[in-house]
């Protein structure tokens, strides 16, 4: 079945909206987050600071654009998982680590830079916590949901917390192994945690 075509409207927005990100993320990699400023994206992007905030409330969001879809599709992993017999560590590395293995941006050129910026650089640190708290705490719901309960015990959190610490733990490690090892450092962290 052919996808509907896009609207010239929806194709200008979805150019913009790559074009604004292409320059960030280089000008990023080029001089650091913290040195580059919404101005010099704009102007190596050929726009306004007017059409940038159409699309980016800050110059982080161009970093963390994925943030509903990637815990969206975190959860899912987890909910489709072929060992749900119990809320352990052990039964959430299979889904963590598919998870890690198709997510956005893992084979593209800027990914393994990116993170890098985004583990190093202190300004980014608040908000990368939040995505990982929120990952912990949208599993630790499925976990508690798959029980048939409302709201997380100690055990839902604490297995959550455990399992997406892995991912991040691969996730930090990844800038410096090869472009396709991210998922071989998540399966790797979960060794070593299960032990």
């Amino acid at each position: 079945m052919d996808e509907p075509r896009l609207g010239l409207r929806e194709r200008n927005r979805a150019r913009t909206y790559a074009e604004i990100t292409e320059a960030a993320l280089d000008l990023f990699e080029r001089q650091g987050f913290d040195a580059t400023t919404v101005d010099q994206i704009c102007a190596a992007a050929g726009i306004s600071p007017a059409t940038f905030f159409r699309y980016f409330a800050t110059k982080e969001d161009v970093l963390f654009t994925d943030e509903d879809a990637s815990a969206g599709e975190l959860v899912r992993a987890v909910a489709q998982r072929t060992d749900r017999s119990t809320s352990s560590v052990s039964a959430l590395a299979e889904p963590i680590v598919a998870f890690a293995q198709a997510m956005p941006g893992a084979t593209s050129p800027h990914s393994r830079l990116l993170t890098q910026l985004v583990m190093t650089t202190p300004s980014l640190e608040s908000r990368s916590l939040r995505i990982r708290l929120r990952w912990e705490r949208d599993v630790a719901s499925q976990l508690a949901a798959e029980d048939g309960l409302s709201t997380p015990k100690l055990l839902h959190t604490a297995v959550a917390s455990a399992a997406v610490s892995c991912l991040t733990s691969g996730l930090r490690h990844w800038p410096n192994s090869s472009p396709s090892a991210l998922a071989s450092l998540v399966r790797e962290a979960f060794e070593h945690t299960i032990g």
